[in-house]
């Protein structure tokens, strides 16, 4: 059995970990942990895992983050989706985002989400994201997706968040 939880403190040198062969950028792992652990950017948010109930092995995680540009509108993003290389293409990523949107969307009404891609856009169009048009986008190496079951991105009427 699989559960979705929040991630606790002893999580987090594996939950960090996931992401290392991609984002470490030739870096020692040691030199990886220690910079993830100090990053303002990654305690500002808060971290979700899926874990292997049985066996208590993380096999994805990721990060959100409150985004509220306005008063009226409750706005996440989601980055950091990883999991450990031998466990991916197996769907626990997929599991993972689709149960942390839902539980914002039931919990905390939460109705509007973004994403940086630096893997392309395919696989989060599965999740119902789409691209930001182009001449909103921000940054060259990464695509901000949005998705919403309540508003398209033309009704929305906040500026595009920065890369979070």
């Amino acid at each position: 059995m699989r559960i979705i939880r929040e991630a606790r403190s002893e999580d987090m040198k594996v939950v960090y970990m996931m992401g290392y062969d991609v984002w470490g950028e030739n870096m020692l792992s040691k030199d990886y942990l220690t910079m993830c652990q100090d990053s303002s950017k990654y305690k500002r948010g808060k971290w979700y895992v899926l874990e292997e109930t049985e066996t208590k092995e993380l096999l994805s995680s990721l990060i959100v983050y409150e985004l509220n540009p306005s008063e009226n509108l409750i706005v996440r993003g989601i980055g950091s989706i990883a999991s450990p290389l031998h466990l991916r293409k197996k769907g626990y990523a997929s599991l993972l985002i689709n149960a942390v949107i839902n539980g914002l969307e039931q919990k905390e009404n939460c109705n509007n989400f973004f994403l940086y891609s630096e893997i392309g856009s395919d696989f989060y169009k599965k999740f119902n994201f789409i691209e930001i048009p182009a001449s909103k986008q921000k940054y060259k190496d990464s695509i901000c997706m949005y998705y919403s079951k309540e508003n398209d991105i033309e009704s929305i009427s906040f500026n595009i968040p920065n890369y979070f």
